[in-house]
């Protein structure tokens, strides 16, 4: 009997070539697909009382449809059943020159404000010794208003009176809280803010905000970060820090927090000017009230702004690109004018600033939009 030997390759070192060949063909997918996003694109364009846009954009495609998805949302949340094409001259004049915010059907929900229920100054909202467990107050409520916020303790005081005040602030009330299950230290520091409006409570809200950031419900969701929570109800904004990162002290926080929210008897709320962003990043949305608030807040703008003027106001948020878990993000900004001329008049300045210069631009012809490449505007 012949005995016959097949000698075969080292399956093992097959295996070896085939996943080293994989991973050099995903890693070429991946350099080219970086490469195709790596824009810094700046697209704009004014409808009605409103200028929008995107900063960052990574490809003229993902800036395109931003704008685009924006526009739509404007129209759609217009309750009137008259396109701005189909007006008279009449009626467009009329518009423009419409001197204060009023309801107008063409503006959409966007322009109305959030009811107020609960009016109560912020020194009667502050837990009392028998609304918790364990917590009870160091010492008596301390009271301020918008001359003397924040101007007896340390703190950039060029920034966080002022950035108070550009959000309507009205007046402010706080106490310490200690437990017996801690000693006799006062370990939280509880403030109530007045703002207002809830659109002025959400902006000084949002601005401590951050991306996926970690929420307990109470109230319109509160951020809990390290020894701070934060949460919006109403026209407040209630902020609290504690002095040492123990359980007890967050839990305590926690319970605070509740009997604050259940005294306010404004229901949870949203702003209706997200609703006219895509769908961005949880956390990352921004209410600003002035160029002031944006440039202090966010240092990665481009260096040119569309110019607010009084009764504007402007949201923004990031939205995700590329993989599912990227953390790659470009902005998108909404600002809503008093009225349709303000924002024409913002619009065409702040294009002539993008385009000053003789910087190369693109008009998008779907919808009038200008589009810049910052890399190459930088260059020039």
């Amino acid at each position: 009997m012949r005995t016959f030997t097949i000698n075969l390759p080292n399956s093992g070192n097959c295996i070896m070539r085939i996943q080293s060949v994989l991973l050099c063909c995903i890693a070429i997918v991946m350099l080219s697909s970086c490469q195709q996003e790596k824009g810094n694109y700046t697209s704009v364009y004014q409808e009605h009382a409103y200028i929008f846009g995107v900063w960052k954009a990574p490809s003229v495609k993902i800036a395109k449809g931003a704008i685009a998805n924006v526009s739509v949302n404007i129209r759609s949340e217009s309750s009137s059943d008259i396109s701005q094409d189909q007006k008279t001259q009449e009626q467009i004049d009329t518009e423009d020159n419409r001197s204060e915010i009023q309801p107008n059907p063409d503006l959409g929900s966007s322009f109305e404000t959030l009811p107020i229920i609960t009016t109560a100054i912020p020194e009667e909202l502050l837990p009392k010794d028998d609304e918790t467990t364990d917590w009870i107050r160091s010492r008596q409520p301390s009271t301020y208003n918008p001359q003397n916020i924040y101007l007896d303790r340390y703190v950039p005081i060029e920034i966080y009176p002022e950035m108070y005040r550009k959000y309507g602030f009205q007046s402010q009330a706080e106490t310490e809280y200690q437990s017996p299950k801690f000693g006799s230290n006062p370990l939280i520091l509880l403030e109530i803010f007045d703002m207002g409006t809830p659109e002025n409570a959400y902006g000084i809200y949002s601005l401590n905000s951050y991306p996926l950031p970690k929420f307990e419900w109470v109230g319109c969701k509160a951020i809990v970060s390290g020894k701070n929570l934060w949460f919006w109800k109403g026209k407040y904004f209630i902020q609290m820090e504690g002095y040492e990162i123990a359980p007890g002290i967050r839990e305590g926080m926690v319970e605070l927090a509740k009997v604050v929210a259940k005294k306010i008897q404004d229901p949870p709320q949203k702003i209706p000017m997200l609703e006219l962003l895509p769908q961005y990043i949880d956390g990352s949305d921004r209410l600003f009230t002035s160029n002031w608030v944006l440039e202090q807040v966010n240092k990665t703008l481009p260096n040119g702004l569309p110019l607010m003027g009084d009764g504007s106001v402007g949201v923004l948020a990031r939205t995700k690109y590329g993989l599912k878990n990227s953390r790659n993000s470009y902005i998108v900004f909404v600002l809503r004018y008093a009225t349709t001329a303000d924002a024409k008049s913002a619009y065409l300045a702040y294009q002539d600033a993008l385009t000053s210069g003789n910087v190369t631009f693109e008009k998008v012809s779907q919808n009038g939009a200008i589009l810049i490449d910052e890399t190459i505007a930088e260059q020039q």
